[in-house]
C-alpha cells in the first residue's frame, strides 16, 4: 500500500490527449493524440497582497488571488490535425480537410524546360530534379517585367528569353490545405497527459497522469523556419479554465488494476 510520504520523481515528457467537450462540459470523443512532444510543462502562478503595518512597515498577512494555470506543449513533428487545432480550424463540420489540386510555384529561369514552337509553347519547371508540366507560365526580369517568349528562341536547347531571371506558373499537386480565417480561433478542450514517476524506493516507474478538464487552446502560434540550427518545433499554450465544479487540475499517481472496472 502506497504512503502519501512516498516519494517520486518525475523526468518523462508526457503522451497528451485532447478530447472534445459536450454541452455540459464532460470529454467525449478523442480529437488528437500527441506522442511526439518535446517538453509539457505546467506552471501555476498567483498574484498576492498583503497587509501591513508596525515598525518597518513589514508584511503581517497575505491573501491569494488570480491563480493561473497555463500548459504549454512543444511538440517535434505537426500534423494537419495538430495545425487545425493550433489555428483554430472548424474540422468538426467539414470532417476533413480540403484538397488542393493546383499550386503556384516560382522558379529560377534556369529551371524551366520549354519545348514546341510559339505559340504553342509547353513548359516544365524542374523541382528537385524532377521535371513538372507547368501552365500560365510567365517569365520576368529583374525589374519585374514580364519577358515574352518569340518564335525566335532557341527552344530545341530548352533557352527561356535570355533577360529572363524567374518564372511562375501552375502546377498539379495532390496535397491537403488547412483555410485559416479571420473569425475562427481555437478552442476548449479535456486534455490528459500520460507519463512516469518513479519510485524513490523501489526504482521502478509508475503510471502518472495530470488531467485537465477545461483547458482554452490560445490563439498565438508561430512558425520557425531556418536553415541552421535543430528542426523547427511546434508549441501549443493552453490556458487552464475554471469549470463548474472549480476542480481546474488533477495529477494521478496510479497503478493498474486488472480487474473489470465499474462504469
Amino acid at each position: 500500500m502506497a504512503s502519501i510520504l512516498d516519494r517520486y520523481g518525475i523526468k518523462e515528457v508526457a503522451d497528451v490527449t485532447f478530447y472534445k467537450l459536450d454541452n455540459n462540459g464532460n470529454p467525449t470523443v478523442p480529437v488528437l493524440y500527441l506522442d511526439t512532444l518535446k517538453v509539457s510543462t505546467i506552471e501555476q502562478t498567483a498574484e498576492n497582497t498583503s497587509a501591513r503595518g508596525g515598525k518597518g512597515n513589514p508584511e503581517l498577512i497575505m491573501w491569494d488571488y488570480g491563480k493561473e494555470i497555463t500548459l504549454t506543449l512543444e511538440d517535434a513533428l505537426f500534423s494537419a490535425k495538430s495545425m487545425a487545432l493550433m489555428y483554430g480550424v472548424d474540422i468538426e463540420n467539414t470532417k476533413e480537410f480540403g484538397a488542393v489540386s493546383s499550386l503556384l510555384k516560382t522558379v529560377k529561369a534556369s529551371e524551366v524546360k520549354v519545348s514546341g514552337s510559339s505559340p504553342s509553347f509547353t513548359y516544365k519547371f524542374v523541382i528537385n530534379g524532377k521535371e513538372v508540366p507547368a501552365t500560365n507560365v510567365k517569365f520576368y526580369d529583374e525589374a519585374g517585367s514580364v519577358v515574352s517568349v518569340s518564335s525566335d528562341n532557341d527552344t530545341d536547347k530548352n533557352n527561356v528569353p535570355d533577360n529572363a531571371v524567374y518564372a511562375t506558373g501552375n502546377i498539379t499537386i495532390a496535397g491537403q490545405q488547412v483555410v485559416i480565417s479571420s473569425d475562427n480561433f481555437p478552442g476548449t478542450y479535456y486534455v490528459t497527459g500520460d507519463t512516469y514517476a518513479r519510485n524513490e524506493n523501489s526504482g521502478e516507474d509508475e503510471f502518472f497522469q495530470f488531467i485537465v478538464p477545461k483547458a482554452k487552446m490560445q490563439s498565438e502560434v508561430t512558425l520557425t523556419m531556418e536553415a541552421e540550427g535543430d528542426p523547427s518545433t511546434f508549441n501549443m499554450t493552453m490556458k487552464v479554465l475554471r469549470p463548474a465544479n472549480g476542480e481546474m487540475m488533477k495529477l494521478v499517481k496510479y497503478d493498474v488494476v486488472t480487474t473489470p472496472a465499474n462504469d
